[in-house]
């Protein structure tokens, strides 16, 4: 449906009220109610001749109505329509656990460009399991998110398989238990995300008193909140030590997704010809997937708070003591 007519439904629902807007609801994907749930939260009062004229319209539509609806959906839904039967998809989401399904359900009320991200680096028989149990207008939505690549093997394998074999239900079991937000943290755990969440300033501040009365749990909570960003404040032996534990893919990827400080940090500690070389390589890099960013700065974290539990580096307020 056209942004035109996502609005103009909108406002139909809004005149017709909370019950009939209630009972149409029940009907359509949870794509569709996002769409329309949007368009009516944008929408102020409604003028009297606006809704007369919206009523008009939509009298004079369904008079012409002839009772045979023709789809002219687009190539990517019909091929779909063809991939996919509702028993093959049916009998499929009652192989999945009752968790999955459930999954499932909560995964289709997320934006399309959301599942795409998610599935986009999945094999395509995983991604083809997940959206043969998505509403349809839901997985051509994403589908049309994903890389061109990437959504011409799934449809291939929609296309041209059966049920999934037991192997790929629990693969696609565990990747939508990867999607649950894990059980809220307890303790030091629960203390590091807070520390996380808190500003800088004032996150350094807590921890600087808790050293007063607790130095080596001050230390720990240092160690689990360091993330590549904080390269940029490490002190220059502990940059050094940092880039001979990195590889150089993993660090170049990282750096596409980062602000300047962190590359000037680190070209401050290298030679001259290995600083150059490591920014002509970031310059013809091109353009990455944003998880391939996340995953590389992921990475880099996790070598930075390995080596601050090692005691190879040092935080500056420790080198300062």
């Amino acid at each position: 449906m056209s942004q035109a007519g996502i609005e103009k439904s909108a406002a139909l629902l809004l005149a017709l009220g909370e019950g009939a807007t209630a009972a149409v609801f029940r009907f359509l994907s949870p794509l569709e109610v996002s769409r329309l749930g949007s368009a009516m939260r944008e929408m102020e009062v409604l003028p009297r001749e606006r809704v007369r004229a919206i009523l008009h319209d939509y009298a004079a539509e369904a008079a012409e109505q002839t009772g045979f609806a023709a789809d002219t959906g687009r190539f990517l839904d019909e091929t779909l329509k063809l991939a996919l039967s509702p028993e093959r998809a049916q009998a499929m989401l009652q192989r999945l656990g009752a968790s999955g399904a459930q999954a499932v359900e909560k995964l289709a009320w997320r934006e399309p460009a959301q599942i795409a991200g998610l599935l986009e680096t999945q094999p395509p028989q995983l991604i083809a399991a997940v959206i043969s149990q998505l509403p349809r207008d839901v997985a051509a939505a994403a589908l049309e998110v994903l890389p061109g690549k990437t959504r011409a093997d799934t449809l291939l394998s929609l296309a041209h398989s059966d049920a999934p074999d037991p192997d790929m239900l629990r693969d696609l079991d565990d990747w939508l238990a990867s999607l649950e937000p894990a059980a809220p943290s307890q303790g030091e755990a629960a203390v590091a995300s807070l520390l996380g969440q808190m500003s800088e300033g004032s996150a350094a501040a807590a921890l600087t008193q808790l050293d007063q009365n607790d130095a080596d749990l001050a230390a720990r909570l240092r160690v689990r909140n360091l993330a590549f960003e904080d390269l940029a404040r490490l002190p220059e032996a502990s940059r050094k030590t940092f880039l001979r534990n990195i590889g150089a893919r993993t660090l170049l990827h990282a750096l596409k997704g980062s602000d300047g400080r962190v590359l000037d940090a680190l070209t401050a500690v290298m030679s001259p010809t290995a600083a150059k070389r490591m920014c002509d390589d970031l310059a013809t890099l091109g353009a990455l997937p944003v998880t391939a960013i996340q995953a590389a700065q992921d990475d880099a974290g996790a070598t930075l708070r390995r080596l601050a539990a090692e005691g190879a580096i040092q935080f500056p307020e420790e080198e300062a003591a």
